[in-house]
């Protein structure tokens, strides 16, 4: 994870791609993601039919930084779902690191989309990760890494 300026305002983004054929290579990435998902599986504003693909991404809340990448990984089903929910450019079960301005198109990248949303969902912890509800340690140690030491 590292941190990412889109439109003026802090963001997270990923240091390697999480999904189906993601390279999945980053435990704090994959971690973040999986934890995203066991969090709007929790949020009341998230659609039941939703919450429901979600929960099982990591229904312990075990968020062991691993993905297969393949079709039948929970958590390819989870991005699937809520890509095609959002009606994201590119449907295609993957989070890609954002580049550049941050759009595919007329929308800003993924990662960036649900960065906003864990913003929106804890108004108060964000951009403090390691202030939310049950924060994997990997992403609490990226998060800190990312801090400038004076």
């Amino acid at each position: 994870m590292t941190p990412y300026i889109h439109f003026g305002a802090f963001t997270w983004n990923l240091d390697s791609s999480v999904g189906k054929g993601g390279q999945n290579s980053v435990a704090a990435d994959v971690s973040y993601i999986q934890w995203y998902y066991w969090l709007a599986a929790k949020n009341p504003k998230t659609p039941p039919d939703r919450q429901a693909i979600y929960r099982l991404v990591n229904p312990t809340g075990s968020f062991t930084g691993a993905c297969t990448g393949r079709d039948d990984d929970p958590l390819v089903r989870a991005i699937m779902a809520h890509q095609q929910a959002l009606s994201h450019p590119y449907v295609d079960g993957r989070i890609s690191v954002a580049r550049g301005e941050g759009k595919l198109g007329e929308k800003a990248f993924f990662i960036l989309r649900l960065s906003a949303r864990l913003a929106d969902m804890f108004p108060d912890q964000w951009p403090r990760l390691d202030r939310i509800e049950r924060c994997p340690p990997s992403v609490a140690e990226a998060m800190k890494k990312a801090v400038p030491k004076i």
